[in-house]
């Protein structure tokens, strides 16, 4: 290894010779011995004192010795490098150079081959003068150094007080001085990172001089930047060593761009460790340092860039984990706060301020909130953020109130403020559009948006709101009218009741039972309001039927509101508080108080300390609540001794025991089995007695612990009692006992109420409710129950006086339908309620009133509030309760009415129980003769009176539920029925009632109700065998006989177009009458024989459907051996075949001859309905004329001047003139009040203007005759259509040219008759005026267009297309005659175009 002594020269002196700063000779030698950042020392002065220039380490010489280092060149030649600087020390005193010995010049001195100085030490900065010890000691080795090469040093940097030329003639004169010494030298620029360019290139200018012959090579170094340092020292060392191929000498900008990348390169690789190894902001710098020590990527870091950058680098990753953090909590505070303001901050309205200092009353209100705790907490000492630094306020939910402070706590605030007031305009957007549609009459039941959206273009409601929006509103729209609708049809059904009674006892529905029943209806507005939805209104239709074939509370049309479930409901709410026991205690009044007397059993000190758990559990008064009603508890210890027990309330006292070991057990057993168990005395006292058994074990080992339980538990069955081990129940056992003996007191009274006979009754009253009658059914039960003995589920029982003694009667409640399941008992009097604004509940009520005949009864109408005004401000509450009073006297019975909201007490039903009694005996008679009658089998068990059919139940009520979210078939509703009768509605053929029920007539259950065994829980094929399986089941036993009714013949029709039921193709239908056949063709009353060959059904049903299946095929589906046998032979085949063509073909005349006689009627219809519109016309125009006055245009009504003189006076400076409709209720009035009075003036009604608008309008469309002919009106349509809308007859110059349009609709109003035309010139002039003043008033010629063209041209447009074609053009007419008015009314020859 090759060792080199190098000296390092540059300008050096006072601050007169080399300016402020040195030439940096310092810094490159210390970068060069000492590479590390840490080791890197920037200032190094020249100005010493005395006793710093005669150290060691300066040692009195002008020269530093800085040590030796080793380098390696990119070859691997290693070299060892003694550096000495050479420079020139200042006295601090004088500021001039130390005088030592006979000094030669700085600029001859530095460039010596040869320096001495004796035990002189290594330098390494500025600090380590005076304190040498404290650093590394290094001497220069033997004193003296021989100097092999010398490194001159020229700063680029500019530096004040130096002159360029003054460093250049220094380095010329130290370069020459070497050269003649023929030692090698590099010529070295320094801060080259602050570079001058001029300075450089005179630095090149020396190193280029031909004198020098190319020996003077320049190295471009930074000292700062650690770039070609080495580089400089290397290739000295080679050009000494005269090594030829020496290193490549690299310019400064290629050096710098190698280590920026390099600086990069590990400045991201230690970014990126620190940022995976530190995630907590509260690791310190020695716990970060220490923990990143063990990387490599830290260690190389910080010898390039030194601790101070790392620490650097580390506390800016601290303060991005701790801006995170604190801005992580703060988004969590913020959404916190934006929920806060939803509950503490409902109503923006309640602030009452501008938004200019909206946030800080905001913060006001929310800090003098009652709640302000429960949401914020306040902390004056220290902020948010110190209190997340110092890890105060992590587990506190609440938020800091200082938070709100923030900016960004108020644009939150703000972001809610906006929401809200948007919200609010929204919410009052939807609100008007849900009033524009229940103000439309165009919006009905089964309309898409689509088909109504242009009705509301135009009106701000609906512009402003978005398509979804609107969409949900109409849909929720859609919801109620229909449901409203169905409701109204159902009503319409009820109405007709008498009409529908023929069809009670009918097997079978036909298509034309069907036709007649809608022939009935089908005029009714409520009828025709379902005729978007027809499937659903025939699916009501059928269910309907099948609920007056079969009246049970399943299939009520109200189904959850049926009188009958809110009758039980009532009852079941009452029995629990009014019931009356025989010895008048008990416990009546569930908000009265009671005393609860406690008994406790056990060792003396195990019942103090359970008495004293119960008295801090019941407070200092004892007062224990259980089920909203306050206990007084009193408390006893007893001993065991009979006496003790005797003594006991049994009525009102519980009974508690307790033991902890085994001796207080075996104690407690024998006191128990002395009094309770062996005591005949006690037994039947005790038997009802609540006794609880309470195991509090002490001190004791597992197994005795578990052994005591288990006998405990042992005893407690043996007694009948509750058992409570306080270990696994220690929180709350006092109260478990308390509520186990509060609840066996009730069960124990609700059983000596249940067994208080009821069995014996003087009268039965049934009481008839109407479902769905709008009163409350408590005003009807109350006065019963107050007055009850006995509350059951669907009566009452009361003692009450008749005549001269006590009765006790029984009043049944039910509804109309649930009368039936009554008609085979013992009923002595009847009671109707009925709705004194429901038609239906009448009409349902005669026809119970004429079953029941011959049985007192009394009919209550039920009023509205009000009382008797009821009966004269409502027509139909007069009306119905006058048909009432008539249909009481029609049947002998009573009428009484009653308001809805008014009391009455039980006396009100005493007259009537007095009617009852009076004729008890007669109606018991009456119903023991009808008892033992028998009708031709009707009274045997198979067909008892009281043996109702029982079909499926409905899973959900009558009315069907909306087809929302369905794909609109409405398939989904009608998997509610059951599926043999409604594929009926697929076929041409009769509708079998009674095919819908098994033989044994037994109910099947609910889907829901067996899981397992469901439709919804089995595959399809599953459900298809199962239902089969079911569907031929047949009954071995033979069927008894009845009456034979008259068959209706089901004439073939068209299919009607109702959705499949299920997921299969049922089985062919089997006509009931195949079922009842047995052997020997039917029960005991037929004993006539089939003829052979022919089966006896084939000459009695004429049904084609049914007379084409084989009495094999029945035998076969049924398992028939028992049925007869026919020899079915060709010929009886071929006549048979004959037989049914020719009564196809008599029955299709039969269909001809019916389709003739209806279009004949038709016809009739139509001649009567325009005679009958004709005679209209003529009499609106005959009161129209009657209303005329004189004006400058002619003849006009009256109502249209008044009107239009009122809007001109009033309204033409009103917004939305015309736009904005009006009330409905003012617009009334306006028109009654000039049918009543012609000459009223608008001023003296106080209507707004809007609403006189809108009668205006009102009058056009609906009170006057049509201005424009049918005739006219296509001549209208032709002008407008002409602009490319269909065919137009005009020519093509009409068509071509706006200018031949516009005359040929002047010539088109001049054909109109002169009271017409003056009409229309008046009410245009009205529009100029409006439209002069649209500024005002925002109606311009074209929003007046908009808003009057339906009603000024009632065009009656084919489709929806047709209107959307015409639209347009039909506006532009109406607009064009407002701004043409002058020529199309007036006559005037210039006119201009617009």
């Amino acid at each position: 290894m090759r060792q080199f002594n190098i000296s390092v020269i540059g300008l050096s002196g006072t601050e007169k010779d080399r300016g402020q700063v040195g030439v940096g000779k310092s810094c490159l030698c210390n970068r060069f011995m000492r590479p590390m950042a840490d080791d890197y020392f920037i200032d190094h002065i020249s100005v010493l004192s005395q006793s710093d220039f005669s150290g060691r380490i300066v040692n009195n010489d002008h020269f530093l010795y800085w040590g030796d280092v080793r380098k390696t060149t990119d070859e691997g030649v290693e070299y060892q490098f003694n550096i000495i600087e050479q420079t020139e020390f200042m006295d601090d005193s004088t500021f001039q150079a130390f005088k030592v010995g006979k000094m030669d010049p700085y600029s001859k001195r530095c460039t010596a081959t040869k320096v001495f100085s004796a035990e002189k030490l290594m330098y390494i900065c500025k600090n380590q003068l005076g304190i040498e010890k404290e650093y590394e000691q290094k001497v220069m080795p033997d004193g003296r150094l021989s100097i092999d090469g010398f490194v001159v040093v020229f700063d680029v940097s500019p530096v004040p007080n130096r002159s360029v030329e003054k460093q250049v003639d220094f380095v010329q004169n130290v370069i020459a001085t070497i050269l003649k010494n023929k030692k090698p030298l590099v010529l070295v620029t320094t801060k080259n990172d602050d570079a001058y360019e001029l300075y450089v290139r005179e630095a090149e200018k020396i190193s280029q001089r031909k004198d020098y012959k190319s020996t003077v090579q320049l190295i471009e170094t930074s000292a700062h930047e650690s770039i070609n340092i080495d580089l400089a020292f290397l290739l000295l060392a080679q050009m000494i060593d005269k090594v030829k191929n020496r290193v490549k000498i690299i310019s400064y900008q290629e050096s710098a761009k190698s280590r920026k990348e390099l600086l990069d390169t590990r400045s991201e690789a230690v970014t990126r460790l620190i940022r995976n190894q530190i995630t907590d902001y509260h690791v310190l710098w020695s716990q970060g340092s220490k923990m990143l020590s063990q990387y490599r990527e830290w260690n190389e870091f910080l010898n390039i860039f030194g601790h101070e950058a790392g620490q650097k680098l580390f506390r800016l990753h601290m303060k991005k984990l701790r801006d995170d953090h604190l801005n992580k909590k703060l988004h969590q505070y913020l959404d916190k706060f934006a929920l806060a303001l939803e509950y503490l901050l409902p109503d923006i309205g309640a602030l009452n301020i501008s938004d200019d200092d909206a946030w800080e009353c905001a913060r006001n209100y929310l800090q003098n909130h009652i709640e302000f705790e429960q949401y914020f907490f306040e902390c004056p000492q220290a902020s948010w953020t110190d209190l997340l630094d110092m890890d105060e306020a992590e587990d506190d939910a609440r938020i800091p109130f200082d938070v709100l402070e923030t900016s960004e706590a108020e644009t939150v605030f703000r972001n809610y403020l906006n929401s809200v007031q948007q919200d609010k305009k929204k919410i009052g957007w939807k609100q008007q559009f849900k009033m524009l549609l229940e103000e439309s009459g165009f919006v009905t039941p089964g309309k898409q948006l689509s088909e109504v959206r242009v009705l509301f273009m135009g009106r701000e409601c609906f512009e402003a709101l978005s398509e979804h929006d609107c969409q949900q509103i109409y849909d929720i729209h859609q919801d109620e009218i229909i449901e409203k609708s169905k409701q109204n049809f159902v009503e319409l059904l009820l109405e007709h009741a008498q009409y529908f009674l023929q069809f009670k006892n009918v097997d079978n529905i036909t298509q034309e039972d069907v036709r007649q029943i809608t022939d009935v209806i089908q005029e009714d507005s409520r009828y025709k309001m379902l005729d978007r939805l027809d499937q659903e209104r025939r699916v009501m239709l059928v269910q309907h039927l099948r609920f007056i074939h079969c009246p049970i509370r399943d299939h009520c049309p109200f189904f959850y509101n049926c009188v009958d479930n809110l009758i039980e409901e009532v009852l079941s709410d009452k029995s629990a508080s009014n019931h009356k026991t025989p010895s008048g205690g008990g416990w009546k009044s569930s908000g009265s108080d009671r005393t609860l007397n406690l008994l406790i059993v056990g060792s003396e000190h195990l019942a103090s300390d359970l008495l004293n758990d119960i008295r801090i559990c019941t407070g200092s008064k004892g007062e224990y609540i259980y089920e909203n009603q306050t206990y007084y508890l009193n408390y006893r210890i007893a001993n065991g001794d009979m006496e003790a027990f005797k003594a006991i309330d049994v009525y009102s006292s519980g009974l508690i025991c307790v033991y902890s070991n085994q001796q207080s057990f075996e104690t407690l057993k024998d006191n128990l089995e002395r009094t309770l168990l062996c005591n005949l005395e006690l037994e039947d006292k005790f038997e009802n007695l609540p006794i609880v058994l309470v195991y509090q074990p002490q001190d004791l080992r597992e197994n005795e612990v578990d052994y005591l339980r288990n006998e405990g538990m042992r005893l407690s069955e043996m007694l009948h009692c509750d058992f409570i081990d306080h270990t696994q129940n220690h929180q709350k056992y006092v109260y478990d006992i308390l509520n186990i003996v509060i609840l066996s007191l009730k069960l124990t009274e609700m059983k000596s109420y249940e067994s208080y006979s009821s069995n014996h009754t003087d009268l039965r009253i049934l009481c008839c409710i109407f479902c769905g009658d709008q009163y409350d059914i408590e005003n009807i039960v109350r006065p019963l129950v107050a007055e009850s003995t006995l509350v059951k589920a669907n009566s009452v029982i009361v003692d009450v006086f008749i005549g001269d003694a006590k009765r006790r009667v029984e009043f049944i409640l039910s509804s109309y339908h649930g009368t039936s399941q009554y008609r085979d008992e013992l009923i002595h009097g009847y009671i109707y309620f009925y709705s004194a604004k429901r038609r239906s509940s009448l009409a349902n009520l005669s026809i119970l009133a004429a079953q029941n005949a011959n049985i007192p009864l009394q009919i209550i109408s039920v009023t509205e509030s009000g009382g008797v005004n009821a009966f004269f401000n409502s027509d139909i509450c007069q009306f119905l309760i006058t048909e009432g009073n008539a249909v009481a006297d029609r049947f002998k019975g009573s009428f009484m009415t009653f308001s809805a909201d008014q009391y009455i007490k039980f006396a009100f039903y005493n007259p009537f129980l007095k009617t009852a009694w009076d004729n008890k005996y007669e109606v018991e008679n009456l119903h023991v003769e009808e008892s033992i009658t028998v009708d031709s089998g009707e009274g045997t068990l198979e067909n008892s009176v009281n043996q109702m059919p029982r079909p499926p139940p409905r899973h959900e009520s009558y009315m069907l539920s909306n087809t929302l979210g369905t794909d609109g078939s409405g398939s989904e509703n009608y998997e509610m029925l059951p599926t043999p009768s409604l594929n009926s509605l697929n076929e041409e053929r009769d509708i079998s009632l009674d095919e819908i029920y098994d033989d044994n007539n037994e109910k099947p259950k609910h889907l829901h109700q067996n899981c397992t065994e469901s439709d919804s829980c089995a595959s399809s094929t599953e459900r298809r065998v199962r239902q089969q399986n079911a569907y031929y089941k047949a009954s071995k036993k033979p069927v008894a006989a009845k009456k034979q009714k008259k068959k209706k013949v089901a004439i073939p029709v068209q299919t009607p177009r109702v959705p499949p039921f299920g997921s299969y193709v049922s089985p062919p239908e089997i006509p009931l009458h195949y079922q009842r056949m047995g052997v020997g063709g039917g029960g005991p009353g037929e004993k006539k024989k089939p003829e052979p060959g022919v089966p006896e059904f084939m000459k009695s049903d004429k049904s084609p459907e049914y007379s084409m299946v084989p009495e094999l095929a029945a035998a076969v589906i049924f398992g028939g051996e028992n049925l007869p046998e026919y020899n079915m032979n060709p010929k009886c085949l071929k006549d048979f075949e004959k037989l049914e063509k020719r009564r196809i073909k008599e029955e299709a005349a039969k269909l001809r001859k019916l389709q003739e006689k209806e279009k004949e009627q038709e016809k009739k219809l139509k001649r009567k309905l325009k005679q009958n519109a004709k005679g209209l016309v003529e009499s609106a125009e005959a009161q129209f004329g009657k209303l005329m006055i004189s004006s400058e245009q002619g003849e006009i009504p009256i109502f249209l001047n008044k009107c239009v003189e009122f809007i001109e006076k009033e309204g033409l400076d009103s917004e939305g003139i015309y736009r904005v409709p009006g009330s409905r209720a003012h617009v009334d009035m306006l028109f009654q009040r000039f049918e009543e009075d012609t000459n009223t003036e608008i001023d003296a009604l106080d209507i707004p203007v809007n609403a006189v608008a809108t009668a205006l309008k009102d009058f056009f469309s609906k009170r006057l005759p049509p201005l424009f002919s049918k005739d006219i009106i296509k001549e209208l349509e032709e002008i407008a259509g002409s602009r490319g809308v269909g065919n137009s007859k005009l020519n093509v110059e009409v068509k071509t040219d706006r200018s031949c349009r516009l005359i040929a609709l002047k010539s088109l109003l001049q054909k109109l008759p002169p009271t017409n035309f003056a009409i229309l010139k008046y009410i245009f002039q009205h529009f100029v005026h409006v439209s002069d003043n649209s500024k005002l008033n925002s109606m311009d010629s074209k929003n007046l267009a908009i808003c009057w063209w339906p009603t000024l041209i009632p065009i009656d447009f084919t489709d929806m297309s047709h209107f959307e074609q015409l639209r347009p053009y039909l506006e532009d007419i109406v607009q064009t005659m407002i701004d043409q008015f002058p020529y199309l009314f007036c006559g005037k020859d210039a006119f201009v175009m617009v």
